[in-house]
């Protein structure tokens, strides 16, 4: 549905890195396929952080994050004018801060159906 915010489960990175590893892949590939069966779709992609660290080196961090997905899609196909995106850092936390589990929770990726 346009504008539906979708999470992206099971996409990791090394610590504080933007590099995606490689458990990152079957779940990518899941949109990469969603992407190229609507040829028509455009995406926005979303980055977020927890709360640990300077705001600016967070915001850093979530907008190489997403920078490193769309990579991710382009290379496997998808035209690079389909995908947007945007860090936000810790600005939009789903969980508190103040647990392990809640930081975890924090730190995604989602995606915003822009054009179906």
């Amino acid at each position: 549905v346009e504008g539906e915010m979708i999470a992206l489960n099971n996409i990791f990175f090394e610590q504080a890195k933007a590099e995606l590893m490689q458990e990152s892949y079957p779940e990518l590939d899941r949109l990469v396929n969603l992407m190229k069966d609507n040829k028509d779709m455009t995406i926005e992609l979303h980055g977020h952080t927890n709360n640990l660290g300077p705001r600016n080196d967070l915001i850093d961090l979530s907008e190489r994050r997403v920078e490193s997905v769309k990579n991710y899609l382009v290379e496997n196909g998808i035209e690079k004018e389909r995908i947007s995106g945007k860090g936000f850092g810790p600005d939009k936390p789903i969980a508190t801060n103040n647990t392990l589990e809640g930081r975890q929770k924090n730190q995604r990726v989602e995606f915003k159906i822009l054009k179906k």
